[in-house]
């Protein structure tokens, strides 16, 4: 078996098999060939054509290889799995992590500095250090060793941003709960001291998501400024919207109406710093006008305006302004905020890998 397969250019991972699973070959170009021949497979990175083969393989960006012999009849399909280094267990990781970061800072808030909220500040607690047990538990399952997690922080690579990340998120989860623990038991002066230690923390866990994609080389979606800032008011967004869910009480309902109007404004907010981050990359380079346009009229063109845009912020926006809002079409609106948040982290995360 011979490989000449250009090992300079090799960018990604592709693993073949046919549909009898049987393994063919690895191949890690974004356009590649191979064919079979008397000494075996060989892979070449290369143009649309085959060269000297009794019969080949064809992969152009595609994830199904077409077989073909040299009259150009095309053989059984044989399927390709590519591999994201951040796939949707992150993604779900990255929204329950800023969720329950947003929710820690507005309970801390609401319990010492804007009292009228307060009522709504122990439910915060909760949703807190709920949601980074969650948030936990998902990154751990992600690691494929989740027995081995605990290495992450006896063995740190202190030049990891993930093992930074670690920290923060275990530090943030037992701040959480010895907060909500106290303010269960009515402990409000102990609860405060654990709630402004936890607040540095809660920052760095909303934004740590943004952070970690900005250093990724080759992302044009990723290298922005605003990433982290989007990252950080999303947070607040998705950490008040959970609490407005899960405190319905009838005496809520003007503090109910009034946070809406918060989560609204940061809605808007929201959706002003993602259009300003499109006028950026539509003047910057090729790789970021072509990402502007996957968003815009490309491939993820229906999350963005479908789900982001008009389901997750033009309509909840527009429901949570009004002065006069019933229980129903507040939960309504932030069930749609919700998604809202979730699926700019998917476009951020999933997209910004496939687009490049």
């Amino acid at each position: 078996m011979r490989n000449e397969l250009n090992r300079d250019d090799r960018e990604h991972r592709w693993k073949y098999r046919d549909h009898g699973g049987r393994p063919l070959k690895w191949c890690r170009s974004l356009i590649c060939f191979a064919w079979w021949s008397e000494e075996g497979w060989i892979a070449e990175l290369g143009a649309h054509r085959l060269r000297g083969s009794d019969r080949g393989l064809v992969l152009a960006g595609d994830k199904t290889v077409h077989e073909v012999n040299e009259g150009g009849a095309e053989l059984p399909d044989y399927s390709v799995v590519s591999e994201l280094a951040y796939n949707s267990l992150v993604v779900l990781g990255f929204f329950f992590a800023g969720l329950s970061a947003g929710a820690f800072l507005f309970s801390v808030a609401a319990n010492y500095w804007f009292q009228e909220f307060k009522p709504l500040a122990r439910t915060a607690g909760f949703i807190a250090a709920v949601g980074l047990a969650v948030t936990l538990l998902v990154l751990m399952i992600d690691l494929g060793q989740p027995l081995r997690a605990w290495r992450l922080l006896l063995s740190p690579n202190l030049r990891s941003p993930v093992t930074w990340g670690s920290w923060v998120l275990g530090i943030l989860f037992f701040l959480s709960l010895v907060y909500a623990s106290y303010l269960r038991k009515g402990e409000d002066e102990k609860a405060r001291r654990y709630g402004l230690i936890g607040i540095p923390f809660a920052i760095l866990a909303a934004i740590y998501s943004g952070v970690l994609l900005s250093l990724a080389p080759g992302r044009a979606l990723w290298h922005t400024t605003l990433l982290p800032l989007l990252f950080l008011n999303g947070a607040l967004i998705s950490g008040l919207a959970v609490t407005m869910l899960l405190s319905r009480k009838a005496e809520y309902g003007s503090l109910l109406a009034k946070l809406g109007r918060l989560v609204a404004f940061l809605v808007v907010l929201e959706t002003g710093l993602v259009f300003i981050e499109l006028v950026v990359l539509l003047n910057g380079g090729t790789e970021a006008v072509n990402a502007a346009k996957a968003l815009l009229v490309g491939g993820y063109s229906g999350l963005f305006w479908v789900l982001e845009i008009v389901l997750g912020a033009l309509i909840p926006a527009i429901i949570l302004f009004r002065r006069r809002t019933g229980n129903l079409a507040r939960v309504v609106a932030t069930i749609l905020v919700l998604i809202g948040v979730y699926t700019m982290r998917h476009i951020v995360v999933i997209g910004g890998q496939v687009i490049g």
